[in-house]
């Protein structure tokens, strides 16, 4: 009985062992293969940080290129005017995605969105009315620049901090009208 108890402490120590082997190889896998996952799905730093490293001298200049074209179209076609003016549609009248759309627009306004460029245009060409056109109704003001009475004199407020006919009167005042 002595030759079968050293023999079978010696099956338990060997079994023990290559148990101890194959967790070690299991972990040692299992280390491997979260190091990797873990790398591949590392969020970025920033979102724009990662956008300014993708850019290069090439494609900046096709943005602004691109940038200039949208405002042609704006100005020139009188699209500020349209009430419904929708970012999708007009990416696809532009020939363009959304995205590339938007990032173009963000390139160059120091991050507008599309909505908000377009209502700062609105704002500019009101201004330009305002005090130009004196007689002109505020409302009509409003509707020729394609927003509502209501949300123009909203924006203009929030933009100038004043209403758009405080704005008129400071406006006829400086030029002695």
């Amino acid at each position: 009985m002595g030759i079968l108890s050293v023999l079978s402490t010696v099956q338990i120590l060997t079994i023990a062992i290559e148990i101890a082997v194959i967790s070690t190889l299991y972990i040692f896998v299992f280390y491997i293969v979260f190091r990797r996952f873990k790398k591949k799905n590392k969020p970025p730093e920033k979102i724009s940080e990662t956008l300014e490293d993708d850019m290069t001298k090439e494609s900046e200049m096709n943005y602004k290129e691109e940038y200039d074209r949208i405002l042609k179209a704006v100005y020139d076609e009188h699209l500020y005017a349209d009430q419904n003016l929708g970012r999708d549609s007009f990416a696809a009248q532009m020939n363009l995605s959304r995205h590339a759309l938007n990032r173009i627009i963000s390139s160059n306004t120091s991050g507008q969105s599309f909505p908000q460029r377009i209502n700062t245009i609105r704002l500019e060409i009101a201004c330009d009315l305002l005090r130009n056109k004196p007689a002109k109704p505020v409302g009509e003001i409003a509707n020729e620049v394609g927003l509502t009475a209501n949300n123009f004199h909203r924006l203009f407020r929030l933009q100038f901090g004043i209403t758009p006919v405080q704005y008129r009167q400071e406006g006829t005042e400086k030029n002695g009208l």
